[in-house]
């Protein structure tokens, strides 16, 4: 009774996909498998791998049966381990990845994307069903295929985000493994989040506006008091005759009546302590930088900046 019990469990934790070698343990015979298999009752999605189920496979079972098709210590990576982690948005055309150790034979099979590692005893979710890679390696993993650094760097810095990674923890990931490509993207990616560069909209920001025309660096997430609370500011420039304040304020930011509160309490802030602020959204930013670098500049200049702005590749 007891091995009954253990096999119900086994299959009910492997979502009824087992092994060849599973099967023969418990006293099936290759003629046996092969018999529930021409009945139709039982399917082999890959090699070695069997369902013992006659209909579609869950997406559960088709994870189960890639780790096993790829043997002892795969772990489900890239895509597949950022839908289980939650930052990667599902698509059930895309195929399974799989990670084994470096040297592994584990061959390709259909609907399997198999990736090597010599890392795979570091990279690991501790305690992960099914095994998955690390939410940090998982956005180094899926840096790293970018297919040019400038995707490297803007996959890295947004999936770090998405993913909760701190960016002392994705510098110790990329110091660990030592990535062949795009490692530079990876390491500004970290100083991106490490400066306090926090959203998709701010990366624009920073690049479209603000370098590209030669602003001056802004200070990123600087605190300031609201009402007894202290409180964030996108960027502020420091300057020689006081400080402005640039606020980059995504539709997703006002979500809730709180969060608009907030933000008016902030401006009214502001305006008491004699700094000027600009806000700028989503639209203004992507679509119109060049606009948006003279609106500030003509703020900084009544400041105390006096260098002359650039001219973008964009700008007319």
């Amino acid at each position: 009774m007891d091995g009954i019990d253990e096999w119900q469990r086994l299959l009910e934790a492997q979502h009824r996909v087992v092994t060849r070698a599973q099967l023969l343990a418990q006293g099936f015979t290759d003629d046996g498998i092969r018999a529930q298999m021409d009945a139709g009752r039982w399917q082999r999605p890959h090699d070695g791998v069997y369902s013992l189920t006659s209909g579609p496979l869950t997406p559960e079972a088709l994870r189960t049966a890639a780790l096993l098709a790829c043997g002892t210590g795969a772990l489900l990576s890239h895509e597949t381990a950022g839908e289980l982690h939650g930052f990667v948005k599902p698509d059930p055309d895309r195929p399974i990845h799989v990670t084994v150790r470096y040297g592994c034979s584990a061959a390709r099979s259909r609907g399997i994307k198999v990736h090597r590692s010599r890392a795979l005893a570091h990279i690991a979710e501790v305690g992960s069903d099914p095994p998955r890679t690390s939410r940090v390696h998982t956005v180094l993993d899926l840096a790293v295929a970018a297919p040019d650094a400038a995707e490297a760097l803007t996959l890295a810095h947004q999936l770090a985000l998405d993913a909760g990674v701190h960016p002392l923890a994705l510098q110790k990931a990329a110091e660990l493994r030592r990535p062949p490509r795009h490692r530079k993207s990876i390491d500004d990616a970290v100083a991106l989040l490490r400066d306090g560069v926090l959203s998709a909209l701010e990366y624009r920001y920073l690049v479209d506006v603000e370098q590209a025309h030669g602003l001056p660096v802004g200070r990123r997430q600087q605190a300031v008091p609201v009402d007894g609370v202290r409180r964030y500011e996108d960027v502020a420039y420091d300057l020689p005759d006081g400080r402005v304040i640039v606020r980059l304020d995504g539709f997703g930011g006002h979500r809730d009546r709180r969060t608009a509160f907030v933000d008016r309490r902030r401006a009214v802030a502001a305006v008491l302590a004699r700094a000027p602020s600009i806000p700028l959204g989503s639209e203004e930013v992507t679509r119109s930088p060049c606009r948006c670098a003279r609106e500030v500049a003509e703020l900084l200049r009544a400041r105390g900046w006096g260098d002359p702005l650039l001219a973008c590749p964009r700008c007319t």
